[in-house]
């Protein structure tokens, strides 16, 4: 009897699978596919050596606070303490100080609270940041890492997903590779768990729901409320994304989103209020435009060969011109607009704001990684136009030339951040933050520095001789 239900059951297997056509296994393939992609994805990233722990150190420390102590308070721990340098604030490290009697983070909080369930589940696998009550930063580097590669795989993923909303799944898989080992995703974002590195997989989630048009006023305010959390500095890119939403959808899905955005946005005040008596965490509030080095910021941001966009993700020069040039033919004309005027107005801001418009101890234009998603979204709108208009196709092949060699050079550029010492060193030799005009040093730029030996690099005194040469001091916040 047993054996006859078997073979029942295999042949109820073997009907249906003859019953599959192209229409159910074309999911399938895409859902395999997308699982494989992650896969790859975060083994390369996680394989890749380059770690550091710089503005995000003890960001973890305060959810493990929180999960042991019910406080993010960290004067329950033992954590180092010095004189000079980074150990700014009290005798601690610059990201952390003494605010209302306690010892807080004062960088966002918003990336260290949705890494909370993580360093839970680290700490249940019997990994913690402060063993003991006393901080272990390597363990620290460890967690950060581990967060760090699901997240920036997990963007790439959603990439995937993203494109899918409009192209074949071949088109749709070379973006994703492109995006995952072609920008500063792998040379940055990965690295470290950046306040930026939340940033980019909440605002990819946003774009995979309007590119799909899949209006979820809830959600959508939610996810634009805790990018706020995560990065205030991604306001403008709020207010331009309602802006969005207000014309495009209706209204009743416009007023289910700004009661969200609004409720999660009093929680986020009302929590930096709380425990910092201000809107802002106390590494922000310093920070002020300067509006007369304005072009000269914006052409380091671009064009500089330490810190330049342009010269280390050339790639994102192509959706550029294929959006200018094809207008006419451009598909979701307003959906492009968004991205076009979110790179525009982030890039101005950055240039216009803060002391360290080049980004402190970095590889590459790391200020400027919060567009590399919008950048994506013009460059599948970009494949679109080709695969939709068959006039084009004699011009495809000449563009695929160019993108091929643009993309090359992109890969092996981030492919040095993610696996050279020497480009990580290039920061303090001498010191970037006492010496900004580095950046533009064509001679020994960054990403070339590990064609050469320290010994060859330029010696410049720093400019506050009471820092000791090469020592980690890290410009706040951006």
């Amino acid at each position: 009897m047993d054996l006859l239900m078997a073979f029942k059951l295999l042949d109820m297997a073997q009907q249906r699978w003859r019953r599959l056509d192209g229409a159910h296994l074309l999911p399938l393939v895409r859902a395999g596919t997308g699982i494989l992609l992650f896969l790859v994805v975060s083994s390369a990233y996680y394989i890749s050596p380059i770690r550091y722990s710089y503005d995000s150190s003890y960001s973890l420390l305060m959810d493990e606070a929180i999960l042991q102590h019910g406080t993010p308070n960290l004067l329950c721990y033992q954590v180092g303490r010095g004189r000079g340098g980074n150990f700014s604030n009290h005798g601690y490290l610059y990201m952390i100080d003494l605010v209302k009697g306690r010892l807080l983070y004062i960088f966002p909080w918003g990336g260290a609270l949705l890494s909370l369930p993580a360093v839970a589940a680290l700490n249940v696998g019997g990994l913690e940041v402060a063993p003991h009550g006393i901080y272990n930063a390597g363990n620290d580097l460890k967690m950060q890492t581990v967060i760090a590669t699901v997240l920036c795989a997990g963007i790439i993923w959603i990439f995937y997903q993203a494109a899918n909303a409009l192209l074949p799944i071949p088109w749709s898989l070379g973006l994703a590779l492109s995006a995952a080992f072609a920008t500063p995703i792998w040379s940055t974002a990965s690295r470290s768990l950046w306040a930026q590195t939340w940033y980019l997989f909440l605002i990819s989630l946003v774009i995979w729901l309007l590119i799909s048009n899949r209006m979820r006023p809830v959600l959508l305010g939610t996810l634009l409320g805790w990018a706020y959390f995560v990065c205030p500095q991604s306001l403008p890119a709020i207010v331009l994304i309602s802006l969005y939403v207000l014309v495009e959808y209706k209204p009743k899905y416009f007023a289910a989103f700004v009661f969200t955005g609004a409720a999660w946005a009093v929680a986020a005040a009302g929590t930096m209020i709380f425990f910092f008596a201000h809107l802002l965490p106390p590494s922000y509030q310093a920070q002020v435009f300067d509006f007369r080095h304005g072009l000269m910021r914006l052409a380091g941001l671009l064009l500089s060969p330490s810190r330049g966009l342009f010269v280390f993700v050339p790639i994102v020069l192509l959706p550029l011109y294929v959006m200018i040039r094809y207008w006419s033919v451009f598909p979701r004309k307003r959906l492009a607009l968004l991205a076009l005027a979110v790179i525009v107005s982030h890039i101005v801001i950055t240039a216009l704001w803060g002391a360290a418009w080049w980004g402190g101890w970095s590889y590459g234009p790391r200020l400027l990684i919060e567009t590399v998603p919008w950048f994506v979204l013009l460059a599948i709108l970009g494949v679109r136009t080709f695969l939709d208009k068959p006039v084009l196709s004699y011009q495809r092949f000449a563009l695929v030339g160019v993108a091929a060699a643009l993309l090359f050079v992109s890969v092996a550029i981030n492919a040095v951040g993610a696996f050279s010492q020497a480009a990580n060193d290039w920061n303090g030799v001498p010191n970037i933050d006492f010496n900004p005009e580095r950046v533009w040093d064509w001679r020994h730029p960054q990403f070339l520095a590990w064609l050469t030996s320290p010994e060859s690099w330029p010696r410049v005194s720093d400019k506050r001789p009471s820092q000791k040469r090469g020592r980690k001091v890290i410009s706040r916040p951006h």
